[in-house]
């Protein structure tokens, strides 16, 4: 994502831009504060209020998020195929609640995104999908599992588009 925003910068001649690649753990103190900060889809972290008050420490006017909508990125019916039970993890209106705690009144708006990769074509690609929607781990009996459902046609590709939240922080507002 960043290699783009640098691409883009170059192309539309954008020269007062930074940009900066930081877990939330390292040393943010060679970070400057700038007036508009992004983080996008970056926020799923243990402790989320840390995460966003070391984003609005460095932003001068305005914080923009994007957050995912919904608990998971695997479909139900692919949990269920693969006897998995997962606890699904908060989505955008706890981001918005914890915000609000903090003294902010977030905007909201949401982006519906068209899947790029299209429906998957064959066992493996439906394996390498899920493994990476479950943050990289299936075991074996998963991937049999996975790989019967796919082909016994009972697979049906559900999600044609991502939808995300798009969160506004203002500073002074």
């Amino acid at each position: 994502m960043l290699e783009f925003a640098r691409q883009n910068a170059q192309i539309y001649g954008v020269k007062n831009v930074k940009f900066a690649q930081k877990a939330f753990e390292d040393d943010w103190s060679d970070v400057p504060a700038c007036d508009v900060v992004f983080a996008s889809r970056c926020l799923e972290v243990g402790d989320l209020k840390t995460a966003l008050n070391k984003l609005l420490s460095k932003t001068k006017k305005s914080l923009y998020i994007t957050f995912k909508v919904g608990g998971s990125f695997v479909d139900d019916e692919i949990l269920d195929a693969i006897g998995r039970k997962i606890e699904q993890k908060p989505d955008f209106v706890y981001l918005l609640n914890i915000l609000f705690q903090m003294g902010y009144l977030p905007s909201l708006s949401y982006i519906k995104a068209k899947c790029h990769a299209g429906p998957e074509t064959s066992a493996q690609e439906l394996i390498q999908k899920t493994r990476w929607g479950l943050g990289g781990e299936l075991s074996e009996t998963e991937e049999a599992r996975l790989a019967e459902y796919f082909n016994s046609g009972k697979y049906k590709p559900r999600q044609e588009f991502m939808h995300w939240a798009f969160v506004q922080v203002d500073k002074n507002g």
